[in-house]
């Protein structure tokens, strides 16, 4: 097999990984309403190109911090299914790792959007 063909063959492997994310874990499904929510809302208010990169941003990090955090959980659980506290903390520090994307990426949308709501109320 050439270099491109295994190029692109890890192309699937990863639209695979993504699609498998959204299928299988609800948390992702949140984050898809989550996404919807904050393109919409852009779109009503307006918000400047500046602002549209801050928060495509934050949606592409907190996607990929549940997806990294599925993967520690789905090889943690192929390790063993039977309690083990380093595989429960390694669980815990994947999960408290899409909490704080997630915690600041609701701090920045307050900062983005205060301003706009603001100029709706005047």
């Amino acid at each position: 097999m050439s270099r491109l063909n295994k190029h692109l063959k890890s192309y699937r492997y990863a639209w695979r990984g993504i699609l498998l994310a959204f299928r299988n874990e609800n948390n992702m499904l949140f984050h898809l309403v989550a996404a919807i929510l904050v393109i919409v809302l852009n779109t009503l208010l307006q918000v400047n190109k500046f602002d549209w990169l801050i928060t495509l941003l934050l949606i592409g990090l907190a996607w990929t911090a549940e997806i990294f955090n599925t993967a520690i959980e789905t090889l943690a659980n192929r390790v063993t299914e039977q309690q083990d506290p380093l595989i429960g903390k390694t669980k815990d520090l994947a999960s408290g790792a899409v909490l704080v994307i997630c915690l600041f990426a609701l701090i920045c949308a307050a900062i983005i959007y205060f301003p706009y709501f603001l100029l709706l109320i005047n």
